[in-house]
């Protein structure tokens, strides 16, 4: 009876712990897009800035699953760090003088979202 038990502990502790969703994006486009070259990632903002507070207190890994591998990261004071994920083309894709805009996504110390704003670089 314990182990019946035991097993499924963790059959919903993995369960729980799977990739996040949110509600009407294409996470796979997302990825497909890397430094935001094809600017299909632009067409995708409104769906993921309408759902930002399910981003909020995520994992690295688990934002990681859900955006793929961040474009650029920078790793701040007291181990805060942001991924920046381009959502159109400029000079990170060899074209033109300016970089195109971005999602910053900001974690804490303990590697979990904190806050997500956009920037348009000059």
């Amino acid at each position: 009876m314990r182990f019946s038990l035991f097993i499924v502990s963790i059959f919903l502790f993995l369960f729980a712990c799977g990739a996040k969703k949110i509600e009407g994006f294409d996470a796979e486009k997302w990825k497909k897009d890397p430094k935001g070259c094809k600017s299909e990632r632009l067409a995708l903002l409104e769906t993921l800035e309408k759902q930002k507070q399910k981003l909020i207190g995520l994992s690295q890994s688990e934002v990681v699953s859900l955006l793929g591998k961040p474009d650029a990261q920078e790793l701040l004071k007291r181990n805060a760090k942001t991924f920046t994920y381009y959502l159109n083309e400029g000079s990170q894709c060899g074209v033109g003088s300016q970089e195109g805009i971005a999602l910053i996504i900001h974690f804490g110390a303990l590697n979990y979202v904190s806050e997500i704003s956009r920037s348009s670089y000059q």
